[in-house]
Formats: structure tokens, C-alpha cells, sequence
């Protein structure tokens, strides 16, 4: 199934994961996706819009918070990509929020990109 018009903002440190997530999203699901880096990532979002947010989750629980209240607040869906043993552990901020831990399989990639553009508000 494509989505030609379905827009991935992917925020990710690492420049080889980024790339193969950008080659995921746009051969299997046909996806128009920006790549940026955290340092950029509040520039880019205003470039949006974007459908969904693929973004590297931080440390802190305060900061994952904040990302994902800007990433709701431009219109978007929010999908925290880690690769912290304890990311697991439930935030009541992020509680039903889509997380996808690295290293990840291509298929659950684009999964949880399909369900976040489908819980978009």
C-alpha cells in the first residue's frame, strides 16, 4: 500500500539508522521523508507539515515530554525510536504513544508508522 502523501519527520543521531529508515519509509510505504538531527528538529517541524514524527528518544522523561507536546502541537503523530534497556518502563505522558526500540525489523518499522498516521488527530 503507498502513501504518497503521507510525511515522515525522522529525528535520529545516528546518520546510518536515519538512512535506513528513510529508505524504508519511501520503498515500502512510499513515504515523503525529511531527515534531520536533534539539534534541527524544532526547524524542521516547522517546515512541516508532517504526519508522523519518528524521534530519538532522550534520557529524561521531562524531555521526551516536551518533544512529543511539540510534535502533537504542529499536527503530528509522535513514534519515540530508543535503544534504553528501561525505555519500556510506562511514562503516563507517553502512555500509548507508539515506541520502537532499536535495533528494530524493517516490518515493525513501517507498522508503527501506519498506526501512528492512522491515530493522527
Amino acid at each position: 500500500m503507498q502513501n504518497p502523501l503521507l510525511r515522515v519527520l525522522v529525528v535520529e543521531s545516528q546518520v546510518l539508522i536515519a538512512v535506513e529508515i528513510e529508505y524504508i519509509l519511501t520503498e515500502q510505504l512510499g513515504c515523503d521523508v525529511t531527515v534531520t538531527t536533534l539539534a534541527r528538529y524544532e526547524d524542521a517541524l516547522c517546515d512541516g507539515p508532517y504526519d508522523v514524527v519518528l524521534i530519538d528518544a532522550a534520557p529524561s522523561k521531562t524531555t521526551n515530554r516536551a518533544r512529543v507536546e511539540q510534535i502533537r502541537a504542529a499536527g503530528a503523530a509522535a513514534v519515540l525510536l530508543s535503544s534504553y534497556e528501561d525505555f519500556a518502563e510506562e511514562d503516563p505522558s507517553t502512555a500509548g504513544l507508539p515506541k520502537l526500540e532499536k535495533p528494530f525489523d524493517p516490518a515493525d518499522l513501517v507498522e508503527i508508522v501506519r498506526e501512528a498516521a492512522s491515530r493522527r488527530v
